[in-house]
């Protein structure tokens, strides 16, 4: 597990109001900063064969680095609001409700129609060995399996104790609520990233690939055990977070449609500093895995430009767009900025904060630079 350092109550809960001020309400996945861990360490760990897929199908030079920033850009994808808006019928495959009174045997049972997360891994790692893609094209589609591979390992998406997923369980953190799974899926990685002391998802995917190195090789990918991953999800859910919080197990049925009179629960020092060794565990496997699983689809030598042409015209732009996009404030000036404003490249890394858009930058007490075109 990772060291800890000795660090003031009060700090700890102000970098976490901090990371929950910045978070999106609606929670999808682990946010951008753990999507993006997940796809540095993939990165790192791909053969060269597969590096030369994954670069061509993303539209990257074939090199370590860029494919790193390519799969970082896709792995965000599939949570831009623009793309959930567009395409709504995605919701449910960013998971599975196992729920925890189910057993192994259950899971299969859970995804409804193959619109869950193990499914719709199984189905774009078939699509991208066979080259046959959907509607997204290879570009699309590698995205989303970049995306669900991440989302599989956060507990609370193979998780549901009659709470949607940990949605409907209220968290106090000093006056500031918000909920369970939001807690999980964005404020405990951003907790990570400041114990590592980064701030940076690179810089956190490489502490986290060098303390959980001697397991790489227990955590390759096992074609036709997707089901065994989200139970492993489950199971740490079960023990490490409603075990963990008190919380006593519910039936899932029937189904909450909205979530009515749930408990509050107040996470204490304890707790967060468990759950960020939790979290970058998961990660740091979801990483290995996902190379392992890329490694496995792709074993043969591309062929000139044939990758390429196989992604849809409309998907390319689309995954480009995660990264143009991307807004970012100064922690310090308060001011935020985007690509080709005179300041954007000029912030220390230690003062970047990012954002899904410029309303949440604005809400969290940001104006926006006055160099900007």
């Amino acid at each position: 597990m990772l060291t800890k350092k000795t660090r003031s109550t009060a700090l700890r809960i102000t970098n976490v109001m901090l990371a929950v001020l910045l978070c999106p309400v609606a929670a999808w996945g682990w946010g951008d900063q753990g999507h993006k861990i997940v796809a540095v360490i993939a990165a790192d760990n791909l053969t060269p064969t597969a590096q030369i897929h994954v670069a061509s199908i993303l539209g990257a030079q074939p090199n370590k680095s860029a494919t790193a920033t390519a799969m970082e850009a896709a792995a965000i994808l599939p949570d831009r609001p623009e793309f959930r808006e567009e395409y709504p019928l995605t919701k449910p495959w960013h998971f599975i409700d196992i729920c925890l009174k189910d057993r192994r045997i259950d899971v299969p049972g859970e995804c409804h129609e193959g619109n869950c997360v193990t499914a719709k891994i199984d189905e774009y790692s078939k699509r991208l060995k066979d080259a046959n893609y959907d509607r997204w094209g290879a570009a699309g589609d590698l995205a989303f399996l970049i995306h669900f591979v991440g989302d599989i390992h956060q507990p609370l998406h193979a998780a549901n104790n009659g709470d949607l997923g940990g949605n409907c369980v209220i968290v106090d953190l000093r006056s500031l609520e918000t909920n369970l799974h939001a807690v999980w899926d964005t404020t405990v990685v951003r907790d990570l990233e400041y114990e590592i002391d980064s701030g940076k998802p690179e810089t956190t995917a490489h502490k986290l690939e060098r303390t959980y190195a001697a397991e790489k090789e227990l955590d390759a990918w096992v074609p036709g055990h997707t089901d065994d991953i989200a139970w492993e999800s489950n199971q740490i859910a079960h023990s490490e977070i409603y075990e963990a919080l008190k919380l006593p197990v519910e039936p899932c049925v029937p189904p909450a449609a909205v979530c009515g009179n749930k408990p509050k629960v107040e996470l204490n020092s304890s707790y967060l500093d468990h759950a960020d060794a939790i979290a970058g565990h998961q990660l740091a496997k979801a990483g290995f895995r996902l190379a392992s699983l890329l490694n496995e689809i792709w074993t043969q030598p591309v062929a000139m430009n044939d990758t390429m042409h196989a992604a849809s015209p409309a998907v390319v732009p689309i995954v480009s767009s995660a990264v143009t996009d991307q807004i970012v404030g100064n922690r310090r000036s308060k001011i935020y900025a985007w690509p080709g404003c005179g300041t954007y490249d000029k912030m220390a890394p230690e003062n970047r904060v990012e954002f899904p858009s410029r309303d949440a930058a604005e809400q969290a007490g940001y104006r926006a630079a006055r160099n900007c075109p």
